[in-house]
């Protein structure tokens, strides 16, 4: 990651602050970056974008800013966001089908500066004479998620108290027991946290799930393996999740109940 003075702009925002007085300067701070793409572009790619969330995973839209769309069914592009300061815990790559709309969760690549695939890459922009450089993004294609009527149902139980920072849950599937990278999970939409029990549906693609689980976001706590408080087992003694078949674009698999213990020690 680079990070330089902004000591020029573009000639539109030049002529557009010059010919319209609206008494206030111009956006100068921002970040930007280089996409590259992985794989081949799906047949029904509408847009790309990336967006830059306050809070990781977001819950609300107004967590999140914006990048104009991207050029697609290319190998790489680049991309500008401008930004009043802001720290941000995650700068991802969104993925638009034809006729469908935005879903800030079908994420295709995510930045990550180090190894730690669980780890999103903070950035920040500490004031508005700062643009932030080289927030370069590797985005798999093969994770574009299509629009399907295939999912996952259940219920969630909570036995025990909420921890005191406790904000939502997340459910999540994997196709790996040990998923390696943020990009192997499929997230589902947040559940406000402080139930005792609640009914759910995970949208996923067809496919076999190993793990099936419930993720708890906490305030000022990054999220990680060890935020998964519950997983789905087919029996309550065994060691190892239960695994589930998704068969087609419009199988549901239902009664994949889930407990989350928060007076255990291991996951339930």
């Amino acid at each position: 990651m680079r990070v330089k003075p902004f000591h020029f702009l573009p000639a539109a925002l030049i002529f557009f602050s010059c010919a319209v007085d609206t008494g206030l300067a111009p956006t100068r701070s921002g970040l930007s970056g280089t996409i590259y793409f992985e794989h081949d572009w799906p047949e029904r790619t509408d847009q790309v974008m990336v967006v830059a969330a306050t809070v990781f995973p977001p819950t609300s839209l107004e967590e999140i800013i914006m990048s104009e769309p991207l050029e697609t069914f290319v190998d790489s592009t680049r991309y500008t966001i401008w930004t009043n300061p802001a720290t941000y815990a995650a700068v991802g790559v969104i993925w638009k089908e034809q006729e469908q709309p935005w879903d800030v969760t079908n994420i295709i690549g995510i930045y990550f500066p180090t190894d730690d695939r669980f780890s999103p890459g903070q950035v920040t922009i500490p004031d508005r004479d700062t643009f932030v450089d080289s927030i370069d993004i590797e985005a798999d294609l093969s994770l574009a998620r299509r629009q399907v009527a295939s999912a996952i149902e259940g219920r969630l139980t909570v036995a025990g108290s909420w921890p005191a920072g406790a904000q939502s849950v997340l459910l999540i599937a994997a196709k790996t027991i040990l998923p390696t990278s943020l990009l192997d999970i499929t997230f589902g939409a947040p559940i406000e946290a402080g139930f005792d029990s609640t009914s759910y549906a995970l949208s996923v693609q067809p496919g076999t799930y190993r793990l099936i689980g419930a993720l708890v976001t906490e305030k000022d706590r990054p999220i990680g393996f060890d935020s998964i408080k519950g997983i789905y087992k087919k029996k309550p003694a065994d060691l190892l999740p239960g695994s589930v078949v998704v068969a087609t674009d419009t199988t549901r698999v239902t009664n994949i109940d889930i407990s989350i213990d928060f007076a255990a020690a291991t996951l339930r």
